[in-house]
């Protein structure tokens, strides 16, 4: 890929020209992650599809941006980004690097966000070597869907050297608190039993994920949580496993 070209996805995604971050709803698992951020092992952040991921990345640069860690030492790269389309190898990676370094951060500390990164045959490799080759000077964190990080690469290449969080989508204390229901004791459960009865009923309906949570539209919630079915079925079950009798899958998913 061009150079010019790589730099201005870049520029899009990330905050150097003081674009503001989309930190979304925020999470109780994110004071936890803290705790192993100045750790030199690899945060992995794994999860269903939709969970919340790629927000708790961002609300990971937030907080580091309030310790006072200068923009251009955090690169954000989403590998889903269209652009990167055909260009899937360890190669992108090492030039994405490349050009930041090069044009962003020559020399200082630099903390790696990778999100989706196993849209990228064998980035584990990728990852091990700059950690090795840079060591001391960068921090990684990466994201990607439980079935994906499941490789025999990542088991093997990444022992002892990562640390991985299961995200799932909104606890229902995260559900209610998106509905300004603080619950701190259970003087609160017996004071607003009422309204957190008929929030427990939607939230049976209609599940935590948190885009679904967020929108009030039903034809929307509906619309979305078919999508991320599909999602699931196909690409995290059917491709990976090589499943050849789908329709019998999906009656599978669809009844049980």
């Amino acid at each position: 890929m061009e150079k010019s070209k790589l730099l201005e996805i870049l520029y899009e995604w990330n905050i150097w020209s003081g674009k503001r971050l989309n930190t979304g709803f925020g999470r109780e698992v994110i004071e936890r992650l803290l705790k192993f951020v100045d750790l030199p092992e690899v945060l992995v952040f794994k999860g269903v599809r939709r969970s919340g991921k790629s927000t708790l990345m961002f609300q990971v640069i937030y907080k580091i941006l309030n310790r006072g860690v200068d923009p251009k030492q955090t690169l954000y790269v989403n590998f889903e980004e269209p652009f990167f389309a055909g260009e899937t190898s360890l190669a992108l990676m090492e030039q994405i690097y490349g050009v930041y370094r090069e044009h962003l951060n020559p020399d200082d500390f630099a903390w790696i966000f990778l999100d989706e990164v196993q849209t990228i045959p064998g980035w584990e490799r990728w990852v091990r070597g700059i950690q090795e080759r840079e060591k001391g000077k960068v921090k990684i964190l990466v994201t990607g869907s439980s079935s994906a990080l499941l490789s025999r690469e990542f088991s093997t290449l990444l022992t002892g050297r990562q640390v991985s969080f299961e995200i799932f989508p909104f606890s229902f204390k995260e559900f209610l608190l998106t509905k300004k229901i603080e619950i701190r004791g259970k003087e609160d459960i017996y004071g607003k039993k009422r309204r957190i009865k008929y929030h427990l009923a939607e939230y049976i309906n209609w599940g935590g994920f948190p885009e679904v949570t967020l929108n009030q539209s039903e034809e929307v919630k509906k619309t979305l949580l078919k999508q991320y079915f599909e999602d699931i079925l196909y690409h995290d079950v059917v491709e990976r496993f090589r499943i050849r009798d789908v329709i019998t899958l999906k009656r599978l998913a669809i009844n049980y």
